[in-house]
């Protein structure tokens, strides 16, 4: 399979989900190695590059006649047809070859869409949240404060399709958590309800908090945390391997609120 880990001497090199950024979208490629030398995962003109072997897959664009000695006594209905190129560590590569991949149940891919999954959600572009507050930029003690994350707009779905087979991954927002620091965490099933002067002192519906005391005894006077948006990239991958599973791909912003003592007099 593409990009293994166990017992082939290669492995995929992608990078992990940022807390504070999304994905590239289209930076870098992803690399694998085999045997302590990389290669980019993906190549447009050779294919899919596959750890165990140290080989790129690509399914032929058109596959050989019935009966020819591509499909290695198979019939098209039970497979496809692979071309194989193997780049060689010192340059250069192997000659092009081809290989058939079966399509039966419990075969082992040559690409697999498992670890495909991964990389196209690495480089999807989950947006960060831009923290946003009402009151703005002084809140009191015991009154209700809005909580909203702007840009919160979920990627176009990503796939990749071979002969007989798909993966699809599809960004999906699963809640946010903003966290003031000292135990006072609010978890957040929508990015929240922006703030309209309508509202008046009314409580958010959706995402809300009241301070139970001030900030005047935290550094610089303000409640200093975070706010995550808890991205989820759902996969759906068919074909003879069928399966369905999700992948976490938190981000995450800075956030700074003050918080005023109500002062009552006799």
């Amino acid at each position: 399979m593409i990009c293994s880990h166990v017992g082939s001497g290669g492995s995929s090199s992608t990078t992990s989900p940022s807390q504070s950024g999304g994905g590239d979208g289209g930076g870098g490629p992803q690399l694998c190695s085999y045997h302590d030398t990389q290669w980019a995962c993906y190549d447009p003109e050779r294919g899919y590059f596959n750890s165990d072997v140290g080989c790129y897959f690509r399914p032929l664009d058109k596959q050989p006649a019935e009966g020819d000695s591509a499909w290695e006594g198979h019939k098209p209905s039970e497979g496809s047809v692979y071309s194989k190129v193997c780049p060689q560590s010192a340059g250069g590569q192997d000659g092009l070859q081809t290989q058939f991949v079966s399509n039966a149940p419990g075969a082992t891919p040559v690409i697999d869409l498992t670890v495909q999954a991964k990389l196209l959600a690495d480089r999807m572009a989950f947006p960060a949240p831009k923290a946003s507050l009402a009151p703005k930029d002084t809140a009191v003690v015991k009154a209700p404060v809005w909580l909203w994350a702007e840009g919160m707009v979920a990627p176009k779905p990503s796939s990749l399709a071979v002969p007989g087979a798909s993966v699809t991954v599809t960004a999906q927002l699963k809640g946010m958590t903003w966290d003031f620091g000292q135990g006072m965490v609010v978890d957040c099933a929508t990015a929240g309800t922006p703030y309209d002067a309508k509202y008046a002192a009314a409580k958010s519906p959706d995402c809300g908090y009241e301070f139970a005391v001030g900030s005047g005894t935290r550094q610089g006077g303000v409640f200093s945390g975070t706010v995550t948006a808890h991205w989820q990239a759902h996969v759906v991958i068919t074909g003879p391997n069928a399966k369905t599973f999700d992948l976490d791909m938190p981000r995450g912003a800075d956030l700074a609120l003050k918080v005023a003592e109500v002062q009552v007099l006799n």
